[in-house]
């Protein structure tokens, strides 16, 4: 019993002695809390402001965030007597071990932080490599997420991405429509030229200035075929609907004026 009361009596003075440190240290991690939630706030408000991109807006907002969590606790622990010396080296110690472990990902998180401030691509951007086409739905720290146009959300590490050749489709608002016509060998070429022209003319949602002019060329003589193609240019948002539009106007009009879309065909002759 005497013992149960000393022990009582040893965690009361332990208290009454540390209370002033505790406390010093509960108020310290309050207003740690506080400052960091309002610096969090006016930095991402300021990006918002510059119209930075949303994904990097979430890193850098969370990178503030976690160092200032960290110098709050250290903070907090030197108030209440602890020495920050060891917990500094015991984490650095768990860091260096977490590293070797976590290696590959260091690698995606080094690309992640490479991705997002180069910037080949950023929130919305349609972007095509490899086997992928979509739109950039988040840059994360890790990994990128892509919604392609069949509705799949793609999660790629950021080290494939990084290591890969990108295609950006929206790095310029305006992008180049391109239709190929085969066209027969016995066709006019001026009166095909006329007709695809008069195709362009009809056709809405081009763009029209001194860099961005339609153009229709003969490319090439095919094998069974003249190939033709149409060139004109749009905003990115309207590619597809220019797309098909031409593409069902150019055989409206070659319907009307007598000229036949070729197949291939292949001649045989027999020697007697």
């Amino acid at each position: 019993m005497k013992r149960f009361e000393e022990l009582l009596n040893n965690i009361k003075d332990a208290i009454i002695l540390n209370t002033p440190n505790l406390l010093s240290a509960i108020l310290i991690a309050v207003v740690g809390i506080l400052i960091t939630a309002l610096i969090v706030y006016l930095t991402r408000k300021a990006m918002a402001r510059r119209k930075v991109d949303p994904s990097l807006s979430d890193f850098i907002c969370r990178t503030v965030r976690i160092v200032l969590y960290v110098f709050t606790l250290l903070a907090a622990l030197s108030a209440m007597g602890i020495s920050i010396t060891a917990i500094v080296a015991f984490f650095s110690a768990a860091a260096a071990a977490v590293a070797l472990a976590l290696k590959d990902r260091l690698n995606d998180i080094a690309s992640g932080i490479v991705i997002l401030f180069s910037k080949p691509f950023v929130t919305g951007d349609f972007i095509e490599f490899g086997k992928y086409q979509g739109f950039v739905q988040k840059i994360d720290i890790m990994h990128t997420n892509i919604l392609t146009y069949g509705g799949t959300n793609v999660i790629i590490p950021n080290s494939v991405i990084s290591n890969s050749e990108v295609n950006n489709h929206t790095s310029e608002p305006v992008v180049r429509v391109q239709v190929d016509i085969p066209i027969p060998y016995d066709a006019d070429i001026k009166k095909v030229k006329e007709v695809l022209f008069g195709v362009l003319g009809k056709t809405e949602l081009l763009v029209h200035d001194e860099k961005h002019q339609d153009t229709v060329r003969l490319e090439k003589f095919g094998d069974s075929a003249l190939e033709f193609n149409i060139r004109c240019y749009c905003d990115f948002k309207d590619y597809w609907t220019v797309y098909y539009d031409l593409t069902e106007r150019v055989k409206e009009a070659l319907d009307e004026n007598d000229i036949t879309i070729p197949f291939n065909q292949l001649d045989v002759h027999i020697a007697q």
